[in-house]
């Protein structure tokens, strides 16, 4: 549940690219970068099985500083991210509705959103078992509009619709109409192919990524070496199933324009294949969907900071454990970051915590090649690690990782295997705006900062690290 919840969201994508390049969007970029990062996460998460997920790998790779870089960026975009299904949830709710911005916004849209993230906040503080045992039936109740719609829709498809091309005119740049998504950056705003390449991307990256998530619950599984990858591998086909089969069907069935497609729209489309019931029971579907991004994303960020506490990285504080096994101090963190981006809007914070995840993600895609050449597991008789005139033999056994379940390819491959989301990576910032890089470096300042101090205050026991007790998985 944290990489999808559904389709809901990805009206932006239909809005950018029309019907065609929107489906084809949702066959192409899996291979770019969902099956990529669901494989470094399967390979790592079982090696390490660490909360801190993604900080551990990089800090096994690169050392402490790199990995509490990783793991703080990590945890801004987490922080930012979560601040979207709120947001999203209020989206449908005022699409279906038929309320624009005036009708609800300032004080009333904010003061909505605040008492749906303090409720959900609290709902996590009661436990991770809580959120776990009712995934299952949150995962039946998000999709259930969409499998309905989908067999209500079916005989009404049209499938020359899923061939509509893009609405390409001088007016191409009003069909996003907020002037954070359509502000400057390095390059234009272009429509190369009549896409809007910028939003675009930017839906992509967010409806298709997360799966390195998983890392930080590897612990938490019944086996690292089966249990563990599979779980990812079927959440991966879930994933781009729930997407493609309900986008089919809600384009091919109905002839909205490219420039209906405004944030929760599906609750519209919903209600004119099935009725006014489906609709409501869309918009009750996007609110159970938004839960269960955001308890799932509330765990996987506050055990990351806990995990990053017990390293050193945050004062102790952020290790203590409510009476429930939750991280307390990271829950409250992660809750006040969430109130104060609670005016932006959906696509601001779309783009926002793309950036910062990104930079995270590439940290963690240079690790595993890393570790995959360097650190890999050492067959060899365990006194051969004493014998420094063994040279390079010592150097291809040195800081072993062990890993349970491991990637069927060559170490050499490794590369190859990053390099669809890596360049991904680079095509979402050279078409990002100047906000975007600024608040990119600004998080990347704070980061370095933090990590700095975090170094120093190690050193002087400032942070309650224990460098004999603490826990370096691999």
């Amino acid at each position: 549940m944290d990489v999808a919840g559904g389709p809901f969201g990805i009206e932006p994508s239909i809005r950018a690219a029309g019907n065609f390049y929107a489906i084809i969007g949702f066959f192409v970029v899996p291979f770019i970068w969902s099956i990529p990062e669901a494989l470094v996460t399967a390979e790592l998460g079982a090696a390490f099985q660490d909360p801190s997920a993604g900080v551990a790998w990089v800090e096994h790779a690169f050392g402490e500083d790199m990995g509490g870089l990783c793991g703080i960026l990590a945890w801004v975009s987490g922080a930012t991210d979560n601040a979207i299904y709120p947001t999203l949830f209020m989206g449908y709710v005022t699409s279906v509705a038929g309320w624009d911005k005036d009708e609800f916004g300032g004080f009333a849209r904010y003061f909505s959103i605040a008492a749906i993230t303090v409720c959900l906040a609290m709902l996590n503080y009661t436990g991770l078992e809580i959120v776990g045992n009712a995934s299952l039936m949150i995962c039946v109740i998000a999709m259930s509009p969409f499998l309905i719609m989908t067999i209500l829709g079916a005989p009404k498809v049209v499938p020359s619709r899923w061939f509509q091309m893009p609405e390409v005119s001088d007016a191409s740049f009003d069909l996003f109409d907020d002037d954070f998504q359509t502000s400057p950056g390095p390059l234009p705003l272009i429509t190369l192919g009549g896409i809007l390449w910028r939003p675009f991307l930017n839906n992509m990256f967010w409806n298709l990524n997360g799966f390195d998530k998983a890392g930080s619950f590897a612990g938490e599984t019944t086996s690292v070496r089966t249990t563990y990858p599979r779980g990812i591998y079927v959440g991966l086909v879930m994933c781009v199933i729930g997407y493609l089969i309900p986008m089919l069907v809600a384009v091919g069935a109905t002839e909205y324009s490219q420039d209906d497609w405004v944030d929760g729209h599906l609750g519209v489309v919903a209600m004119d294949i099935g009725g006014r019931w489906l609709g409501m029971w869309t918009i009750f579907a996007a609110g159970i969907s938004n839960v269960a991004l955001f308890e799932a994303e509330m765990s996987s960020d506050a055990f990351k900071i806990m995990g990053m506490a017990e390293r050193g990285y945050l004062p102790k504080c952020f290790k203590a454990r409510s009476k429930y096994g939750t991280p307390t101090a990271g829950i409250i963190t992660n809750t006040l970051v969430i109130l104060t981006l609670g005016t932006a809007d959906f696509g601001q914070l779309l783009e926002l915590l793309n950036c910062t995840y990104a930079v995270s993600l590439l940290m963690e895609y240079a690790a595993f090649v890393k570790l995959r050449i360097y650190h890999k597991e050492c067959k060899l008789l365990p006194f051969l690690f004493s014998v420094a005139s063994i040279g390079l033999l010592t150097i291809y056994c040195f800081v072993p990782v062990q890993r349970p379940y491991r990637i069927p390819i060559p170490d050499w491959a490794a590369i190859l295997l990053v390099i669809p989301p890596t360049l991904g990576s680079f095509v979402v910032f050279a078409t990002s705006n100047w906000y975007v890089y600024i608040f990119c470096a600004g998080s990347l300042l704070f980061s370095y900062t933090l990590s700095k101090l975090s170094g120093v205050s190690k050193k002087q026991g400032l942070f309650g690290y224990d460098s004999k007790s603490a826990k370096h998985m691999g």
